[in-house]
């Protein structure tokens, strides 16, 4: 096993001063300021010296219950688990899901690359479930259906999709949560970029139906929201029942999230509306920007606009290996990008592009893109 596309391009950039990257999801912004105070004040009043309860700080879990009621998600505090990053939270989840007999996650692609090499490490057998790119990038029920056996223990959902910018509409997710529910298998819902939204004002979630509530595990992260990304802290919400089979592998995972995070993360919950405001104010201008270029280049790709996230994902119309010409791009223009084939077999042909770097790269990388585009082709 290796390392994702993402990691490979990032850690490349990272290394090399002259490289601009439009790679991995790492928005720009410092951490804000008033969540360093309230972390600084927890250390200096000694509270993050020790283990938390393995499920997470109890005041963490009942603010995140208190938030999860006003979007009609009713979650008591001991159905809420926090996790060291959503990562891990997946991990824990599909670990807890394959000890059983069922060792096969259903997965769309594109989706995240790192959810097949979670899926793999758990010695699982991730299962590929073409979305409809014509269609807005839906994914077709029929197949669906079609892929689930008696192997299945889930289907894994990014929302808004990670790399399409796409979401899922309420009629997909009503009638995948009870196609679910009839074959008894779970969904496991990663919202990591749930308040990342452009043309839309909110996500619908199925969580607010309580009869799926035992078959969804929805798994959201403070990361990408606040510049979070560095302190690894997350939560994932369930039935107790879920909740209490993922806490044993969680557990021998990492033991806690970290405390100093989940300080982080109680204060990120406090300053929630302003920081996501600002937030979307940064990338609404951001998406506009490199649609811009995007938009001059339209005889080398085709783009869906994204409706969520901070990802464009265009087709090359005129290459067909993503991998070998992100690499040559990063030769020629020292820009890094993301091959489409690390999402997945229907991301082949495409490239990822992060708009929530800064202003001055995104300028640099897509005024890159334009020369490698105009003068390869």
């Amino acid at each position: 096993m290796t390392l994702n596309a993402i990691k490979q391009m990032e850690t490349y950039a990272r290394y090399n001063p002259q490289v601009v990257s439009l790679s991995q999801g790492i928005p720009y912004q410092r951490t804000d300021n008033d969540i360093r105070l309230a972390v600084v004040e927890a250390m200096l009043q000694n509270k993050v010296d020790a283990y938390s309860d393995p499920q997470g700080l109890l005041q963490l879990r009942q603010k995140i219950s208190e938030m999860l009621l006003t979007e009609d998600m009713q979650y008591s505090d001991d159905e809420i688990l926090i996790t060291a990053g959503a990562t891990e939270g997946l991990s824990a989840t599909i670990l807890s899901l394959l000890i059983s007999e069922r060792k096969e996650i259903l997965i769309p692609t594109p989706s995240y690359s790192a959810y097949y090499k979670i899926v793999e490490s758990a010695q699982g057998k991730p299962v590929f479930i073409q979305l409809n790119e014509e269609k807005g990038w839906s994914l077709e029920n029929s197949l669906l259906e079609k892929q689930i056996t008696k192997k299945t223990a889930a289907i894994l959902l990014c929302n808004p999709n990670n790399p399409t910018g796409s979401i899922y509409s309420k009629e997909e997710l009503l009638a995948i949560c009870l196609i679910a529910k009839e074959k008894d298998i779970m969904v496991i819902l990663d919202e990591v970029y749930g308040n990342m939204l452009f043309d839309t004002k909110e996500l619908y979630t199925p969580c607010v139906v309580e009869d799926f509530k035992k078959n969804i595990i929805r798994v959201v992260s403070f990361s990408k929201d606040f510049s979070l990304t560095g302190w690894r802290v997350a939560f994932l919400h369930s039935h107790r029942k879920v909740i209490q089979k993922i806490l044993p592998v969680h557990d021998a995972l990492v033991n806690c999230a970290p405390v100093i995070s989940q300080y982080a993360a109680l204060a990120a919950l406090e300053n929630k509306e302003r920081i996501l405001e600002n937030n979307k104010i940064i990338y609404t201008k951001n998406r506009a920007l490199m649609q811009r270029y995007l938009d001059n280049l339209q005889e080398y790709i085709s783009y869906q606009k994204p409706i969520g996230s901070y990802f464009f994902f265009p087709r090359l119309l005129k290459e067909e290996n993503s991998i070998d010409f992100c690499f040559k791009f990063l030769e020629k223009e020292n820009v890094a990008v993301v091959p489409g084939s690390d999402f997945g077999p229907g991301g082949e042909s495409h490239i990822r592009l992060c708009f929530g770097r800064k202003k001055e790269d995104i300028i640099k990388g897509m005024e890159g893109l334009t020369r490698f585009l105009v003068n390869t082709n």
